[in-house]
């Protein structure tokens, strides 16, 4: 996990007796040394917090303050209230009932035994506010404010993730914003709690809790802990007895590999999908502009592509990544062979830079691998080299792929299972690995499985169906509706005696001439089952060649029957 951001609250956890002691002081040192943010998120109202920690505005990149009511960026003293002010209403209720109050810029600070006579203001009053408590004080909120919204509009503010964000905490109202860290910690001495759902428990309490988690696992970025964070899982499917099939979020190399038309894009746009939405950021080089679709989705844009959104040029781009919150769809297909993979170098340059800066994108996907990797080996393999963050490499064959890339791997995932025993042979020698036993008794895949190999820690291979997709995948829209298909895979009107040979080399082709030919020309086509034929095997779209198909059984007229196949062409492709 690529550690950016490290959250923390004061009181119990940091600070002991009101103080952060010079140990603690020097440990989170060390962490903004490194180039991580360090936030604090306290119940405390800021003028308080720096009455007793008089260098927080020199310690913290910012502060979440009044339990997320209210923002403070030192660098800039600006201050930023997130909640309504205390209402004189709820204020004057408190009083009679001899209520002991402390009054912030959005919160009430009182104790917990008042709790009841607090909630009894409230109604009176029919105020929006929420109590929360933090072991023996009680807070009194607006409605909907949290550690975990303020630390929210925080990271929104800076353009940081919380995914990739460590929080560490120890009482009732650090849940909000642990349950919004990528790993949340407690310290030993926690409340029960919140020791139940943290990723990590340190085994000093308090104060030398948070020196102990940052000397042995932030500023190794969590190396050791990483593989305990399967909550991040993503889901790509699962097996025949429905156990889920899995990659971790963080660290996976993944190597997605098959023949064409089998199903390998429906597998990768699964993983987009889940990417997506877990609200990690994703950046994926489409060379056929296979993966417009995902501009469906929220926070996805897509550049590129014949008469499109241009694509962005290196310092564009730069700026693009560095918002946590979105996700590109960079379109090749309008280029040259040579410019796609001068363009996607130029690419992977800008996106190692950012990464190594921000951690973002969390996941790097590059379809079509083999024009940008190739086996005999280019400059952009040089740019990926393992580490933190994720990558995703499809293609028809390991053996398509430069060495380095092939040995890069993690996860190995196929539509095929002769590929999937080349793939894993290359990244690893593990013949073991893909034994009869392992890869499911031998079999061949039925349509629409896959299998998958994990090749780190627990080496093992499964059989599986991939999930659902949310969008519908277009397979090489732009190569078949514009594009130039070769003559095997082109479609010849000839007519009824063999005396044209008008050649359709892509659909928009296709659509033209299908337009102008006869009738009878049309008619003979259709009802010999050529166009049902050519849409399934050449164009690789069999539900638009079923959909035909049942055109064909219908027993329609040469006029109608021209009209609805163009019809549901032109709907499909947009020609």
């Amino acid at each position: 996990m690529n550690v950016h951001v490290f959250a923390t609250d004061y009181d119990g956890t940091i600070a002991e007796r009101n103080a952060v002691s010079e140990a603690t002081a020097k440990a989170l040192e060390r962490v903004r040394g490194t180039g991580r943010k360090l936030l604090l998120v306290t119940g405390r109202m800021l003028p308080d917090l720096q009455r007793v920690c008089p260098d927080a505005d020199r310690m913290f990149d910012a502060v979440v303050a009044e339990n997320g009511a209210l923002v403070y960026f030192p660098e800039r003293r600006e201050v930023r209230r997130l909640g309504d002010a205390p209402e004189p209403a709820l204020l004057e209720a408190l009083r009679r009932r001899g209520v002991p109050f402390d009054v912030g810029s959005a919160i009430v600070a009182t104790d917990a035994p008042f709790a009841e006579a607090a909630l009894s203001a409230i109604r009176e009053t029919g105020v929006e506010r929420t109590l929360v408590f933090n072991k023996d004080a009680l807070m009194l909120l607006p409605g909907g404010v949290t550690k975990g919204t303020g630390l929210a509009a925080v990271l929104g503010a800076l353009e940081l993730s919380p995914h990739n964000m460590v929080g560490i905490g120890d009482a009732e109202n650090d849940h909000a914003f642990l349950a919004m860290s990528e790993c949340a910690v407690a310290v030993a001495d926690a409340v029960p709690a919140l020791r139940e759902r943290a990723d990590y428990v340190t085994r000093a309490p308090a104060a030398r809790g948070v020196v102990e988690f940052i000397e042995e696992h932030v500023l190794r970025d969590l190396v050791d802990i990483v593989p305990r964070l399967k909550r991040h899982h993503l889901v790509l499917g699962e097996q025949a007895d429905a156990t889920p099939v899995t990659v971790p979020a963080h660290g996976t190399r993944l190597l997605v590999v098959g023949p064409s038309a089998t199903g390998k894009s429906t597998l990768t746009g699964v993983l987009a999908e889940r990417v997506l939405e877990s609200g990690r950021s994703l950046l994926l080089l489409d060379p056929e502009g296979d993966y417009r679709t995902l501009a469906e989705l929220e926070h996805v844009v897509v550049f590129g592509g014949k008469g499109e959104q241009a694509l962005p040029a290196p310092d564009e781009l730069d700026q693009l990544l560095r918002h946590p919150s979105t996700s590109l769809v960079l379109d090749l297909s309008a280029m040259s062979m040579a410019e796609k993979v001068g363009y996607a170098t130029k690419v992977l340059a800008v996106t190692a830079t950012v990464r190594a800066a921000t951690g973002l994108p969390h996941w790097l996907v590059i379809d079509e691998a083999h024009h940008v990797l190739p086996a005999e080996g280019s400059p952009a393999a040089d740019l990926l080299q393992p580490g933190a963050e994720s990558l995703a490499l499809i293609t028809l064959a390991a053996g398509d792929l430069a060495p380095a890339m092939r040995r890069l791997p993690t996860v190995i995932a196929s539509t095929d299972m002769g590929a999937l025993h080349e793939a894993v042979l290359s990244a690893r020698g593990a013949r073991d690995l893909m034994s009869t036993r392992a890869s499911g008794d031998g079999r061949a895949l039925e349509r629409g499985e896959a299998a998958i190999a994990w090749l780190a820690r627990d080496p093992r291979v499964a059989r599986f169906r991939p999930g659902t997709r949310r969008v519908l995948h277009r397979r090489h829209v732009r190569k078949y509706t514009e594009g130039e298909l070769p003559p095997d895979r082109s479609f010849f009107f000839r007519g009824p005696t063999g005396s044209l040979n008008l050649r359709a080399a892509n659909l928009a082709r296709f659509v033209e001439l299908a337009d102008g030919v006869d009738e009878a020309t049309s008619q003979h086509h259709f009802q010999q089952g050529d166009y049902t034929r050519w849409l399934r095997d050449q164009i690789k779209d069999p539900e638009l060649a079923a959909e035909i198909a049942g055109l064909e059984r219908s027993g329609l007229g040469a006029a109608e029957s021209r009209r609805q196949v163009l019809e549901r062409v032109r709907q499909k492709y947009a020609v």
